[in-house]
């Protein structure tokens, strides 16, 4: 008789994924918020400091999470990517809203004190990927790599 393939489900499926893609999350959110530190409190405007700080960690974002849910196909690449692109695009669009809103904030709050501007948008960047770590798990998992580890 054949060994019936096992499906990993529930806790013991989402377990391993949720803390690689919380490992994965670290590393791009660290090269991430560099980034929009540096351009921000370099003179950069918040739209451009989160793109420039988007560019920054999706690159490696979508690489560790592409090896995290195990997709070595490379015919599937293409919709990967694109899928992921979309997630991504929207959460940084998300970003520059936040950021640019907080910008405005910030500088009537402190009109003159450039670093307490830069640690209210820098907050606004970063409470927008914390609250995003959930949402894009979940989409990740069901949108971009829907058959790995099933």
């Amino acid at each position: 008789m054949a060994p019936q393939a096992t499906e990993t489900t529930g806790a013991k499926r989402y377990w391993p994924l949720i803390s690689r893609f919380a490992a994965a999350s670290v590393v791009a959110t660290a090269i991430s918020q560099v980034f929009f530190l540096l351009a921000y409190s370099l003179g950069a405007a918040p739209v451009a400091a989160t793109i420039m700080a988007w560019l920054a960690g999706a690159i490696p974002n979508f690489t560790l999470n592409r090896r995290t849910w195990g997709s070595t196909d490379r015919a599937n690449l293409r919709g990967e990517i694109l899928r992921y692109a979309i997630i991504s695009v929207t959460t940084a669009l998300l970003a520059a809203l936040a950021t640019h809103n907080a910008e405005g904030l910030a500088r009537s709050l402190f009109p003159d004190a450039r670093s307490a501007q830069v640690v209210v948008v820098w907050g606004a960047f970063l409470g927008t990927y914390a609250v995003m770590f959930v949402i894009k798990f979940f989409l990740v998992d069901r949108l971009v790599f829907p058959k790995q580890n099933r």
